[in-house]
């Protein structure tokens, strides 16, 4: 999901990289480490506290920097005003300790100030420039008499990722001037520290004594640690005597006044790795001045980003939202310098663009017969000129809701694409100029198919699921949209194609009937109430039939199929007489000439619909709050996430009939890079991994009922027939392994790319995690008894039954996951043993568990871990130590929410951002949330699988109030479905056959989907929310995508394929 941007006095300053004048080195000593300087780009700048507003200066200004580059560099920013930028949508700010780090006699030259955001503590947030997202460190060093609130002498710190470590410098000179001598904000990366500078106004002089406190500081940390900084030093880097430099350090500098008002060079670098021969430092000139007083300096090179590349794979029409009139090259010149209008659809090759997307997110548009591309004239108006790079070339789509964007000038910022003037009928040609942003009908555009299409869609939609409307029915051979002649509302009335007015006798709600493979829909009308229908539909219907509006009954008659073409439009084929589809009688040029007819189908363009935007209001969103209202466009897809993981229960071998055979079968184990069997009890007794036959209970509040539970049947003593088995071939009695255990060695052997996972615990069977880790002698007992049954596959025999043996199960697991629900926390099952030493015994846990596995000598034995997504029992971890022993970190980011809210409201079990509608706002009960928590401990961005349930959680008694059950009051939990068993709990594949699936919604804002039937409300993945969440995993680049669990999807997989990003 990308946040709207409302952006106000936006100023853009192309910023032109000047070649190197000169650039000065003062070398005191041999240096003490190697050098880094140039390795990656450092910029800084004194901007002037210029943010008066929340993000003017950074979007305009600072984004430049790190839009559209390859290497997004460290940018270090002083006198930042009194606030961060605002934060991307959806996430929230966090508070570090910049004191943790630091040796006790520097603790105590911080100020005394202990507040929130105050001066001991770093704001850490996250902020979205052109379509990445950065992380932002705020440093309050303003002491605004005596406030530490506010201000202008902050300091700020943009990195493309969150920093390893975090501190804040104090400056020696910082209590004996009232803290006006500013502390100093560093980041870490890796062993080398960054740090930012801004020393006292008339002659630096605090700047030799900060970097010597910058110098001792690193050294405690590591004799290999390295460090920058980089800031406004206030001072010549030639008035800087060797010795006032720490030992081995030089300057980097420019050679050029970074001050032009008094020609002083005032910012620069210090690299403690002494002098590095070939790096260049840059004065970065702002071609607007007023901005700063300051220039920005560049220390290495910013690599520009690729050539931009197609946004979509065929060509778009951009239709106005004023009278549905598209871009059109006047008279289908291809001269320079043609104008571009606002033109009724005529699919002309003048019409058609191809729309180009560079990496800071702004776009082009090609002209398909010209070759050329719309350039900005200002009021002048558009015209066409041969394509460059230029920003006058360039947009910022910015999407609206509704399917509707602004398109921004790139090189002026006020200014968005318009029709002059307004338009009231797309057959008066109109003149398409800039025009200040004010988002009216005429500034709001559509990006729809531009040509026709005979060829069936290779990947078709559930519609069903997408597309809940209102919207127009929308003619691709000239634009116009069916509509209720004249406005009339009654029973009989003629339907006729019409230019786009916004009236609502245009706007249609479909009413979707899912039939598994296909879907059926009619459209009822927004001013009427009444169903789009075939006229005398009891009598002999054929070619030629009108089609009038009639009470909605549900006949056949109103009924249509849509057949998805390849690019987005449709076929509406009448249900009961297929052969016919829905026509503009004779397809006119012209939009208000035709009448809606049924004739033979034949894909000819008046036969090809677009499901295009009802908009009445001029309001950037639907008239009817609907949430789930897909965009018309399909954004390029995010692709396949790295790590493919997904759990496999033991038990789904049972009523679910899912086996290892299916997992092949069904296509599934192609397409995962890593399989997890669920889950393996602890002894209650001797605290060691084990097998046994005993049930466990499914009752939440038997405390007892789990105690020395084991499926050893499931495990290696079932036969398998030959029809559920891999390779065909049915076990014997007399083998020594059976179960699934031997399914999965024969699905290991015909799919060797697929890491398989031994899962201890989970939600019923981690009630003695806490004994088992709780001193070293237990850990490495239980550790050892787990490797020597799942490893070295020394399993049991129980019973009479022949399987077990020494080295049986040996080669099937590739190593464990461990899924302790949850280390030193009450959130788990009922009668779970806890303890605060948890926290730290779940760490050594891991570690012994690192330490024997390695032992083996069998090359790396992989070991992740099922971590939770609740804010309190991420507190309970130790996770930047995690990060560290761990493989991969399974984030539990769903059962956010559920029936054990027993009175509601409803909500989202897995959201991925937050809302301020959302009774939950805040909490910290968001997927986004749970990451950023994550990431800002210092755990490991690519070692984070992102989990989602392939299961909802529901409640009933849910009133509809307008908003289709969200966010409102329940009587209690769903009742339980035959699979799942548990009332509140519903699996995707129960929903489906059920029904269910045809009541389909979305939330936008949280990313959330659910169904809602009138009474029963349930929170559920769709492939649109799951697409959703791969976009997140790429943009965050984390490590891939985890599935819980397998039984619950559909037989089609239809949950997983979007989980994965595989078409089928």
């Amino acid at each position: 999901m990308q946040p709207t941007r409302t952006v106000t006095r936006w100023r853009l300053l192309a910023i032109a990289l000047t070649a190197l004048l000169g650039f000065g080195v003062i070398t005191v000593a041999p240096p003490r480490a190697s050098a880094v300087i140039g390795d990656r780009p450092l910029v800084t700048w004194n901007i002037r506290g210029a943010t008066t507003d929340d993000l003017s200066v950074w979007n305009s200004h600072i984004s430049q920097f790190v839009v559209g580059v390859t290497n997004s560099p460290i940018i270090a920013l002083q006198e930042v005003g009194g606030h961060e930028p605002a934060n991307t949508e959806g996430t929230a700010t966090n508070y570090l300790n910049g004191a943790h780090l630091l040796p006790a006699a520097m603790q105590g030259q911080l100020p005394p100030i202990n507040i929130q955001g105050g001066p001991r503590q770093v704001r850490h947030s996250q902020w979205t420039a052109g379509h990445g997202f950065f992380d932002v460190y705020f440093l309050q060093t303003d002491t605004n008499a005596d406030t530490w609130g506010g201000g202008r002498v902050n300091l700020a710190m943009v990195t493309d990722r969150p920093a390893d470590d975090v501190v804040i410098v104090p400056n020696p000179l910082g209590p004996q001037t009232g803290f006006a001598a500013r502390a100093a904000l560093g980041l870490r990366f890796g062993t080398t520290w960054y740090f930012n500078i801004h020393a006292l106004s008339g002659g630096g002089n605090d700047a030799p004594g900060l970097l010597a406190n910058i110098d001792q500081f690193v050294q405690t940390q590591g004799a290999n640690h390295e460090w920058i900084a980089m800031g406004d030093f206030n001072r010549q880097p030639n008035s800087v005597n060797n010795g006032a430099l720490p030992a081995g350090a030089a300057i980097y500098g420019s050679g050029r006044a970074t001050r032009p008002a008094s020609l002083n060079e005032l910012d620069w670098f210090v690299y403690s790795g002494g002098v590095h021969p070939g790096v260049q430092v840059n004065v970065l000139d702002q071609q607007t001045a007023g901005v700063s007083d300051h220039l920005p300096v560049l220390a290495g090179q910013l690599r520009a980003g690729a050539e931009p590349r197609d946004l979509y794979s065929a060509d778009r029409a951009l239709e106005s939202m004023a009278a549905g009139g598209v871009l059109d090259v006047t008279r289908a010149n291809t001269s320079i310098g043609t104008p571009i209008i606002s033109s009724r659809r005529n699919g002309g090759a003048n019409q058609s663009w191809e729309v180009e997307q560079y990496n800071d997110g702004t776009v082009r548009f090609v002209g398909r017969q010209s070759g050329m591309c719309m350039q900005s004239a200002g009021s002048g108006g558009q015209t066409i000129q041969p394509c460059t790079n230029n920003r006058n070339q360039r947009f910022w789509r910015e999407y609206l809701g509704n399917s509707e964007y602004q398109l921004r000038s790139a090189e002026n910022l006020d200014d968005c694409l318009n029709v002059r003037g307004g338009q009231s009928n797309p057959s008066n040609d109109t003149a398409v100029i800039m025009y200040p942003c004010q988002n009216t009908p005429n500034s709001r555009w559509v990006f729809t198919p531009a040509n026709t299409n005979s060829s069936a869609s290779k990947s078709p939609e559930k519609l069903s699921a997408g597309v809940p409307g209102p919207f127009t029915l929308e003619s691709v051979r000239n634009g116009g949209v069916v509509d209720a002649e004249k406005e009339k509302t009654g029973n009989g009335t003629a339907l006729i194609s019409f230019h786009r007015t916004g009236g609502a006798n245009q706007g249609w709600v479909p009413q979707w009937h899912d039939h598994g493979t296909y879907d059926t829909v009619s459209f009822k009308g927004v001013s009427s109430g009444r169903c789009i229908d075939i006229h005398n539909s009891n009598e002999n219907v054929g070619p030629g039939r009108d089609l009038v509006l009639f009470d909605c009954t549900g006949q056949d008659s109103q009924l249509w199929q849509p057949e998805q073409l390849d690019d987005g439009q449709v076929l509406l084929h009448s249900v009961p007489h297929p052969e016919l589809c829905m026509d503009i009688e004779r397809g006119p040029a012209n939009p208000d000439d035709g009448r809606m007819i049924v004739w033979n189908c034949s894909a000819a363009a008046n036969q090809q619909w677009m499901f295009t935007p009802y908009d009445p209001t001029g309001a950037p969103v639907p008239p009817y709050e609907e949430p789930d209202h897909d965009e018309l466009i399909t954004l390029p897809d995010p692709g396949q996430p790295a790590e493919r993981t997904a759990y496999f229960p033991s038990w789904s071998i049972y009523a679910n009939e899912l086996y290892p055979k299916s997992l092949d079968g069904r296509g599934i184990a192609g397409k995962l890079t890593t399989m997890v069997y669920a889950f393996e009890n602890i002894d209650p007794v001797n605290l060691t991994c084990f097998a046994a036959n005993k049930a466990g209970s499914s009752d939440e509040s038997d405390t007892t009922g789990n105690d020395g539970a084991s499926d050893a049947w499931a495990d290696y003593q079932r036969g398998f027939t030959s029809d559920i088995s891999v390779d065909g071939v049915a076990d014997q009695w007399e083998q020594p392994l059976k179960g699934n255990f031997n399914q999965l060695r024969k699905l290991k052997a015909k799919y060797p790319a697929l890491k398989i996972l031994l899962s201890i615990g989970g939600w019923t069977y981690s009630k003695h995690f806490s004994d088992a880790g709780a001193t070293d002698a237990s850990r490495k007992k239980f550790v050892s008894s787990c490797i020597d049954m799942y490893i070295k596959g020394n399993l049991p025999k129980i019973g009479d039954d022949p399987a077990g043996g020494t080295g049986v199960a040996a080669g099937i697991f590739d190593g464990f996951d461990i899924d302790w629900e949850f280390p030193a926390s009450a959130n788990g099952h009922a009668g779970n043993h806890t303890s605060p030493q948890d926290t730290a015994n779940f760490t050594l846990l891991l570690k012994e568990f690192r330490n024997q596995l390695d032992a083996l000598g069998k090359g790396h034995v992989r070991l992740t871990a099922a971590l939770p997504a609740g804010p309190g029992d991420i507190d309970e971890l130790q996770v930047d130590q995690l990060g560290q022993v761990l493989d991969m970190a399974n984030v539990m980011t769903y059962d956010m929410h559920g029936a054990w809210e027993t009175t509601g409201p409803t909500n989202f079990q897995a959201p991925l951002y937050d809302s301020a509608e959302s009774p939950a706002a805040r909490t910290g009960l968001t997927v986004n949330d749970a990451v950023n928590n994550y990431l800002m401990r210092g755990f490991p961005n690519e070692k984070i699988a992102l989990g989602v349930p392939l299961y909802g959680r529901g409640w009933t008694g849910v009133p509809d109030n307008g908003k289709h059950g969200r966010y409102q009051s329940v009587t209690g939990p769903t009742a339980p479905f035959a699979f799942s068993q548990q009332p509140g709990v519903a699996m995707y594949k129960e929903l489906q056959a059920a029904g269910k699936l045809g009541s389909l919604f979305y939330d936008q804002q949280t990313g959330g989907s659910w169904v809602y039937d009138g009474q029963n409300f349930y929170s559920i993945e769709q492939p649109r929310s799951l697409t959703a969440k791969r976009q997140y995993i790429k943009n965050k680049r984390l490590g891939g995508i985890m599935m819980y669990s397998l039984e619950a999807d559909d037989l089609a997989s239809t949950l997983l394929n979007a989980a994965t990003g595989f078409t089928s």
